[in-house]
């Protein structure tokens, strides 16, 4: 996690200009060369320019290479398609957690070092939109013609190819079904010790999840009421959602690092009383290596919250054509069929693209979510960070 939730911006070369610049006397540059010094960055390299795959790529092989931050290692079979499709560009990934590379790009953008070109990371908690995007760190770019059919929130912005969600994970071997219908389960003494999570101070997804049910504060009192058939008593917290977490906290959780090792915990086979986990839905892929998983498709009061995964071009990049290729690639190109998209286009993933259908996977419409709120969710990130960790 970052050091700190507020990235500082220098911007006393900008101050010194602006006074000179008032003071002086020698005429302003006219014509072609004020259109030129006007220019944004993004204006320069083209960012926003909507250009074909063949006219991207005939720029990207003058580029050589596109350097991608990844939260994902499936990032490494996207490069495999991309460098077979377009000869001649290099994909070079780098495999990190999340907090990883938003502490790795800030030193090295501070240092002027402008190594990477694309960050693929997830923002639920609030953090890369407020701290890097609107800084102008991080630049959006959306193909316009592969959104055209996404939620009319995510054809603006930073570009999402697909969601996820934190799901509750069981054992299939030993589980028909789901035996939690509620989040509040989560807290009978019956699974004390038995629930498996990452911790939310080192996942942003977790936070994010945490943070709206502490926002929704009402939506779970009710909710408790329902699963108990009387109101919640708070023991010295500020809402149901609090209570929530202090409860949940209280039950012995199971701390790991690593949602694969979650859903191997859960699923492997032969166990007589598997723990619980909460994990990223994509997991649910794991099945088919033999794990014994399955998710729950109903909570009271709602199933979760969308986690978007964003890809983004880094501010400064120096192979913004190959950047904006690999985008279009990764997300199946115009009508979502490419095998870049293959590897995210699994059970437990949603398609940002309507025109696109999920893998065995209920359809979002049916699901009962709650609506991620940016804005509250950065402004009480370290009230709810340190509230969790006075509890542990």
């Amino acid at each position: 996690m970052m050091k700190s939730k507020v990235l500082a911006v220098c911007l006393l070369g900008a101050s010194v200009l602006l006074a000179f610049s008032g003071c002086s006397k020698k005429a302003e540059p006219s014509g072609p060369a004020a259109a030129e010094k006007e220019l944004s960055w993004e204006d320069q390299v083209g960012l926003k320019d909507n250009l074909s795959a063949e006219e991207l790529y005939g720029k990207a092989k003058e580029e050589k290479t596109v350097t991608v931050y990844s939260m994902s290692s499936r990032l490494n079979d996207v490069k495999e398609t991309f460098e077979a499709q377009y000869p001649g560009v290099e994909v070079v990934v780098y495999d990190m957690r999340n907090s990883e590379i938003l502490e790795k790009y800030q030193r090295e953008h501070e240092a002027g070092i402008r190594t990477a070109d694309l960050l693929f990371i997830k923002d639920s908690d609030g953090a890369v939109y407020n701290e890097f995007v609107k800084t102008g760190l991080l630049r959006e770019f959306i193909p316009a013609d592969m959104m055209k059919t996404a939620p009319a929130d995510y054809q603006k912005g930073g570009y999402a190819p697909y969601f996820e969600m934190k799901q509750i994970f069981y054992n299939t071997e030993v589980y028909d079904s789901c035996p939690m219908d509620s989040w509040w389960d989560l807290t009978r003494p019956e699974y004390k010790g038995k629930i498996i999570l990452r911790s939310p101070i080192e996942n942003s997804e977790i936070m994010g999840l945490f943070l709206t049910m502490v926002k929704n504060g009402e939506d779970m009192a009710a909710s408790y009421k329902k699963e108990f058939g009387k109101d919640i008593v708070l023991d010295g917290t500020e809402n149901a959602g609090y209570e929530f977490l202090k409860r949940l906290s209280a039950n012995d959780l199971i701390v790991m690092t690593s949602d694969t090792d979650i859903v191997e915990a859960v699923g492997a086979p032969g166990q007589k009383n598997p723990p619980f986990g909460i994990a990223t839905s994509s997991k649910m892929r794991n099945a088919a290596k033999g794990l014994m998983i399955n998710v729950a498709e109903y909570l009271s009061p709602r199933l979760g919250i969308l986690d978007p995964a964003y890809i983004y071009v880094a501010d400064g990049a120096e192979h913004v054509n190959a950047a904006k290729l690999f985008i279009r690639w990764m997300g199946g190109e115009a009508d979502g069929s490419g095998p870049g998209f293959k590897p995210f286009h699994v059970r437990g993933s949603w398609p940002s693209r309507a025109d696109v259908k999920p893998v065995e996977t209920q359809e979002l419409s049916t699901m009962n979510l709650w609506s991620v709120d940016m804005v509250y969710n950065y402004q009480h990130l370290d009230d709810l960070r340190n509230f969790w960790m006075t509890l542990q």
